[in-house]
C-alpha cells in the first residue's frame, strides 16, 4: 500500500449510533461518535492491510447528509474565491495609492477603511532584493484570508463574508470617508 491510498468509509447515522462501512475491504462496525468512527475506521483498515494507522488516509462519506454538507463546502468555496478577489484588488489599490500616487500608508489604510497594520501586509517591502516563488522583487503576496487579524477561520461558517473592522465614528472623520452601509457619507 502507498501512503497516497485512499479508503472511502461510508457512515450512516443509525439511531444513536454510526454504521462504519469500508466497502473496499467489506469491513463493517458502529460506534457512538463521528470522531470514533475515524479511529475506528483507520485502525480496522491498518489491521486488514498491515501498514501503520497514521499513513492511511480515509474519505469519510455520510451520503444521507451529502445534500446539507455539499452547500456547505459550495458556499466555503465561494468565500475563499471573494477573500482571494478582495486581496487582488486591495493589492491593486494599496501599489496604485502608496507606489503610485504617494499617499501614506495611513492614508491608504483610512480609504480603504481598513487598519493601517493590515494595510502593511499589501505594501511592498522596502529595500527588498528577494522574491518568493511568483513575486517580483521587493513585493511579499497579501496575508490569507485564514491569516489575516479579523478574518474568519475556515472551520467557522457564518453568513457573508468577513467584514473588514469598521472605524468609530468622530467629528474629525472626513466627508468622502464611507459610510457603514457603504455609500459616500455626507458631511
Amino acid at each position: 500500500m502507498s501512503p497516497r491510498d485512499e479508503f472511502q468509509v461510508l457512515l450512516r447515522r443509525i439511531g444513536r449510533w454510526w454504521a462504519v462501512g469500508i466497502p473496499s475491504l467489506d469491513l463493517h462496525t458502529q460506534c457512538r461518535t463521528l470522531e470514533g468512527a475515524e479511529d475506528l475506521a483507520r485502525g480496522l483498515v491498518a489491521e486488514a492491510v498491515g501498514v501503520p494507522p497514521e499513513v492511511i488516509v480515509l474519505n469519510m462519506v455520510v451520503p444521507e447528509l451529502a445534500p446539507v454538507l455539499d452547500l456547505v463546502a459550495e458556499a466555503r468555496h465561494r468565500r475563499g474565491a471573494a477573500v482571494a478577489a478582495e486581496d487582488q484588488a486591495i493589492t491593486a489599490a494599496v501599489h496604485e495609492l502608496v507606489d503610485k500616487l504617494h499617499v501614506s500608508q495611513g492614508d491608504a489604510a483610512r480609504l480603504l477603511g481598513m487598519p493601517p497594520s493590515e494595510v502593511a501586509h499589501f505594501t511592498p517591502q522596502r529595500g527588498s532584493t528577494t522574491a518568493g516563488p511568483g513575486q517580483s522583487a521587493g513585493h511579499r503576496a497579501p496575508m490569507s484570508a485564514l491569516t489575516r487579524p479579523g478574518a474568519a477561520p475556515a472551520s467557522h461558517l457564518r453568513s457573508g463574508l468577513p467584514r473588514r473592522p469598521r472605524q468609530a465614528a468622530s467629528p474629525a472623520r472626513p466627508a468622502w470617508a464611507t459610510s457603514d452601509d457603504g455609500t459616500a457619507g455626507r458631511g
